[in-house]
């Protein structure tokens, strides 16, 4: 009951942070039969919380770090939403160890109902996009849950690669990448002759089946390289491909070919990458510095910087303004006590959506409820306060794409404003998109 209500609970506050998430291959989730699922890990509690909102009505359980199971109101309440505790060494020392034990046997109920259990295959949260070496744990459990199951059992493994565009980032995108199940019946014989060689054998074709699923940076060097990259080239080279833009799977075809660019122009030609990263570090530290972005200098974008275009969208803009002052007034509270309490909270970035997502769920409702109790003082029914409350909700939906519009537009008037600043830029980016034709 509890799962059920948090769920439908969330499902209104996870589409407001992030403006698009989409899975790929859900239908692998909901199928019937014990499912553990492999998944990257770069976003703490978000990661499993929106494999829920997407594979919904199946419940999917989780594994999660001990410490937090606080005996009490804490671990009763983790435990009902599905969460089983698990004892890194780091945490629990040797006495959580122990403690895996219990897991383990939960685990295996939950997978002989036919339940769905993530594991972190990485057994680290951190905020990258790569993947890092897989636990040895991981083949352990899932080879001690098939012999609990008894012979001939389906348990089956399915790698999940996350993509985020910015995880930790207000408005950005979620992409769960699912693959084909992996059948453990099929390494069972070669774990009956040698259980380590089998356990190593299930890590070796479970890893690159994982990798594929994401963006895989080989070097952490190259991160930054990587996201100028995606945001000189991808919009465009979806264009070229024909593709939607819209659909992150889509998305996520064309930055793995970016990535792959960078990856491998780092082995066959390390100079060139080296003079592309000195020369897109000073065009855009030249764009932060005055506020701009990439696509307003994209020639490809050039019928948009225009006069015309400036004044039709200060007309967009004035219009739609009673709406979002109207937002301002009845969500501009909730929204910015909820980003200063997280960043004050959070100090590991991978932790800040979580706290976001919870805290606004918080601050929202609190917030509806303040606005519904007023509003009934000056009324003899409960419709006007309702009413009152909804057009706030949707003033503030729609204040979601009212400050992306205006803070482009913005961006348009400094450009105008500023032609020489524009043809400095423009010959920069024409240098940096000679250098990536080479690659």
């Amino acid at each position: 009951m509890i799962w059920h209500i948090l769920r439908y609970w969330i499902s209104f506050v996870l589409p407001v942070f992030y403006k698009r998430i989409q899975g790929k291959n859900i239908k692998n989730i909901q199928t019937n039969g014990p499912v553990i699922i492999a998944m990257n890990h770069p976003n703490a509690f978000t990661d499993p919380i929106l494999i829920t909102y997407l594979s919904y009505p199946i419940k999917v359980n989780y594994l999660a770090r001990g410490d937090a199971f606080k005996p009490g109101l804490i671990a009763w309440l983790l435990s009902r939403i599905g969460i089983v505790p698990i004892f890194r060494i780091q945490d629990g020392g040797k006495e959580g160890l122990k403690k895996n034990d219990e897991a383990y046997q939960l685990v295996n109920q939950l997978l002989k109902n036919n339940s769905k259990i993530i594991v972190f295959a990485e057994g680290l949260c951190i905020q990258e996009r790569r993947l890092r070496p897989l636990k040895k744990g991981v083949s352990r459990m899932i080879f001690g849950a098939y012999e609990y199951l008894g012979e001939n059992n389906n348990l089956t493994v399915l790698p999940v690669g996350i993509n985020y565009s910015k995880a930790d980032k207000f408005r950005s995108s979620a992409f769960y990448n699912v693959g084909e199940p992996i059948y453990v019946k099929d390494f069972i014989e070669e774990y009956k002759q040698n259980p380590a060689r089998a356990n190593n054998s299930f890590l070796q074709t479970l890893a690159p089946k994982m990798k594929d699923l994401i963006t895989h940076i080989n070097n952490p060097e190259n991160d930054e390289a990587v996201y100028q990259l995606e945001e000189l080239c991808k919009k465009d080279r979806i264009a070229e491909l024909r593709l939607n833009y819209k659909d992150l799977n889509h998305d996520f075809i064309v930055l793995k070919q970016l990535t792959e660019k960078i990856n491998k122009v780092e082995i066959e030609n390390p100079e060139l990458l080296a003079e592309f990263k000195i020369q897109a570090k000073q065009y855009f530290e030249l764009l932060n510095k005055n506020k701009l972005r990439d696509w307003l200098i994209n020639p490809n974008h050039k019928n948009k910087i225009s006069n015309t275009s400036l004044f039709f969208r200060i007309i967009l803009l004035i219009l739609g303004s009673p709406l979002y002052i109207t937002a301002l007034i009845g969500n501009y509270l909730p929204y910015k006590l909820t980003e200063k309490l997280a960043k004050k909270i959070v100090k590991n970035k991978e932790f800040y959506s979580s706290f976001a997502i919870a805290l606004g769920m918080i601050f929202f409702l609190l917030n509806y409820i303040l606005w519904f109790v007023i509003c009934y003082q000056f009324s003899s029914a409960i419709f006007p306060p309702l009413f009152i409350c909804f057009t706030l909700s949707m003033c503030g939906w729609f204040g979601l794409y009212y400050v992306p519009f205006k803070n482009k537009t913005q961006g348009i008037y400094r450009v105008i404003k500023n032609k020489t600043l524009y043809r400095e830029l423009f010959e920069k980016r024409k240098e940096l998109v000679s250098l990536i034709n080479k690659f």
